[in-house]
Order: C-alpha cells, then structure tokens, then sequence
C-alpha cells in the first residue's frame, strides 16, 4: 500500500503497542513478586528451620539498586507514554475534519461538511483514509469510542475536540458512549461502516438525492399527520421543507438498517412500537408521547417508510 499513512503504526496500533509494554513490565514484576514469596516462605518457613533466623535491618545497596531500577522503569514510561500522545494527537492547527459527530440524548449526528450530507446514527467512512473526526456535545458530556478505528475521545458541549480514526478494511465496526450520559448511556451505541472509497462516493451521493415520494394515498397522509403533528418542529428531511435538525434526520431513514443509537432493528414492527410509545421503548427519549390512534400510526409508518 502506498497510502503515506499506512506507512506508519496507526492510531490504535500506538496505543496497543503501549498497553502491551506496559503488561509485559508489570507481568515480569508480578512474576518476580510471585517467585521471590514463596521462594522465602519455602527456604526460611518455620517446619525447615524451626530456629529464629538472624536480622537484617537493611541493605543500602539493594535499596540503591532497586530505586534505580524503579526510576529506570519510570522514565522510560514517561517518555514511551509522551511519545505515543504526540502521534496520537497531531492535529493540524487549523482542523478541517472530514466528519463532524454530536452526541445527544441519546443519538449521534453524523454530518460531513465537504458534502453536506447530514445524517443519524449512520455513519459511514472511506477505507484506507485518516479521516480527522471533530467532536462536540449537544447536551451532556458523552464519549465516542469505537476501539478498532481508534481511541477514546469526551464530547463536551461548547467544546470541539478532534481524533483521527482509520479504517483499512471493509466491514462494520461496533462502540459506544463510553461515559455515563443519562438513563438510556447502555443503548447509546455506535455502528461505523467503512466502505472502500468508491463506494463510500456512491452511498454520499445517494444521500444528497431527494427523498422518493409517493402519491399514495397512505403515503401523503403520513406526511400530512408529520406536518400536523409537529414533527417537523425536531426533524429535517432533505428535499423537502423540513430543515429543523433538533432531533435525527430522516432523509433516506427507510434505507437504515437499524435506528435509535443502533438499539433496534429498523423493521415495521419497531417502528410502529416506536410511534406508539417511545418511552416504553427508550425511556427518557427527549420524543413526546403524541397518543396516536392505530390509523395515524398505519400513515405515520407508511410516510416514514416511504423516505427511500
């Protein structure tokens, strides 16, 4: 591969490559520990020399040598520890990241603003690209991580932080809030697809299509009642006149695999169960209960259905 960047260890690699000198010092510390007990509780254990042992009270030069070796250790780590956060953290002076994620209660945003392509809970990257991710807060402090791209960042509101993630081979890649953001923090779950670059252009072109409509007559009851119902107060869907971006947008959302932080499985049924009541599917959802007859509900799934 030619890419410049994967001629270097990548971000998690740093990481890992770290985490395992680490364990390999503190393995070889704790076997010596290990060794030396019992070595001293078999050789001077009362049943094989029942005498009293003379006294040592102290060794200068083993207490020299073991300090040494324990600043040794020390400054190597400081410096291992510095050195691997410099890599990790080169961030340009001026970012422009490829990709912009807020977290909400309890949903990501995913917008790419080379693009334009403002999406939720669906979040796609380019194969064998760093990709420089900026990350905020709309609410609370949440945690993006998803441990195969990359490492750990805080999303704090009125604060950008940005990371570098990487992703050399295809497929989907799973994480989560790692900090506690509120009641539904264990459903707050992250699903990154990497698609190879050419493929990645096509799903961002799709995208910025309008969505399909429908003159079914189903179809265009459904859009009336999210007109009348006010949820085009929350979300936005392009190609239409909904531009509210408060809650997930719905553009293309039938072509999701899965929604509401990844928790379920983007299907009629829990869609419908959504509708009817989102607090008994996610509590605390910011979603009002609208008390929706089976009717509404039929016309609601078919709209919402329908955005293709």
């Amino acid at each position: 591969m030619t890419n410049h960047y994967l001629l270097q260890a990548t971000d998690v690699e740093l990481i890992a490559n770290l985490f395992n000198y680490f364990l390999i010092v503190a393995g070889i510390i704790f076997a010596l520990v290990i060794f030396y007990t019992f070595f001293y509780l078999i050789r001077y254990g009362a049943k094989r020399r029942p005498e009293t042992p003379s006294q040592v009270e102290g060794s200068e030069r083993v207490e020299l040598i073991l300090a040494i070796i324990a600043t040794t250790i020390t400054a190597v780590f400081v410096y291992l520890t510095i050195n691997t956060m410099e890599k990790v953290q080169d961030i340009p002076e001026n970012p422009k990241p490829f990709l912009e994620i807020t977290g909400h209660q309890w949903w990501w945003e995913a917008k790419y603003p080379e693009s334009g392509v403002i999406t939720a809970n669906q979040i796609y990257i380019p194969t064998g690209k760093k990709i420089l991710l900026k990350l905020t807060s709309a609410d609370v402090v949440h945690s993006w991580w998803v441990p195969e791209l990359g490492r750990k960042m805080d999303m704090i509101a009125g604060v950008n932080n940005y990371m570098w993630m990487y992703a050399e081979k295809e497929g989907e890649y799973l994480g989560t809030c790692s900090e506690f953001c509120g009641v539904q923090h264990a459903r707050m779950r992250i699903r990154v697809t990497a698609l190879n670059p050419k493929d990645f252009e096509a799903w961002q072109q799709k995208q910025l299509l309008p969505v399909v409509t429908s003159t079914d007559a189903l179809f265009l009851e459904g859009k009336q009642l999210f007109e009348e119902k006010t949820c085009t107060n929350c979300h936005a869907i392009n190609g239409t006149e909904f531009k509210q971006n408060i809650g997930p947008n719905l553009t293309h959302f039938a072509s999701r695999k899965r929604f509401l932080a990844d928790m379920k499985e983007n299907n009629e049924a829990n869609l419908r169960a959504w509708l009817t009541n989102p607090q008994a599917v996610k509590s605390g959802v910011k979603m009002p209960n609208f008390i929706l007859s089976d009717s509404e509900i039929d016309a609601l799934v078919a709209y919402i259905n329908g955005l293709k």
